[in-house]
């Protein structure tokens, strides 16, 4: 579907004259969320947050599906959301069926009503610490309006993020974001580097840095400084 401009900025209008900066954070960006499918037509709509560990973490969603979306990527460390953060771009699928990245993800989504999904990345200073997602039931192919009000909107919760955290609000997910924010840059040089010396994409090499710290029951940041350290996954 194409998305006039004129229907982005009203929408972006209506959220910025909701006074959003007043609520708690979660419930902020639950506007923002809220506000997506109305604006695409789509099916619904979620947002992911870094935890402080970097993992995605469930934030806000329209409905059952949209939380399955994140609940599927948050157990699996895979998938659009999860790319979109990685690799800081805008990722966009139109078919699970048909996608070859996630093969294994389409069996649980597509029967529960994921089928296309957009994702973009949700960043501060430039850095990637979430994804805001949408998505509709059917095959759908994304166009350029619909990647630019995405960006749009993430740019809401940009400020609403930058905001919580200029004013150091005593909530749980602003210190969750502090930390991951703290953390960014390490893990960042880790994975390039493992990218480089296993010939391995973004997504591959953080998902690795991940595992190992399950495994070893340690921060994946005390791993990815090892990683830095000593070129390699010990």
């Amino acid at each position: 579907m194409h998305i006039a401009e004129e229907a982005v900025e009203r929408t972006i209008g209506q959220l910025t004259g909701r006074d959003l900066g007043r609520l708690g954070i979660e419930e902020a960006l639950g506007e923002v969320a809220t506000a997506l499918p109305t604006l695409f037509g789509v099916d619904g709509a979620g947002l992911m947050l870094l935890d402080d560990d970097q993992v995605l973490r469930y934030v806000a969603s329209t409905d059952r599906e949209a939380r399955l979306l994140e609940a599927v990527q948050e157990s699996t460390g895979r998938g659009p959301c999860v790319e979109a953060l990685v690799d800081n771009v805008v990722v966009a699928c139109d078919d699970l069926l048909e996608d070859e990245r996630w093969p294994d993800l389409a069996g649980i989504l597509v029967p529960n009503g994921v089928r296309a999904v957009l994702g973009s990345p949700l960043r501060v200073a430039g850095a990637a610490i979430g994804s805001l997602n949408v998505f509709t039931r059917e095959a759908h192919r994304w166009d350029e309006s619909e990647c630019r009000a995405l960006g749009a909107l993430e740019r809401v919760a940009e400020r609403l993020i930058v905001g919580a955290l200029a004013t150091q609000r005593n909530e749980a997910v602003v210190a969750q974001l502090q930390q991951a924010l703290e953390t960014r840059v390490d893990i960042e040089r880790a994975v390039g580097m493992l990218m480089a010396l296993e010939e391995i994409n973004a997504t591959s090499a953080f998902e690795r840095i991940r595992r190992s710290a399950r495994a070893s029951r340690r921060s994946v940041h005390e791993i990815a400084r090892e990683v830095v350290t000593y070129r390699k996954l010990r």
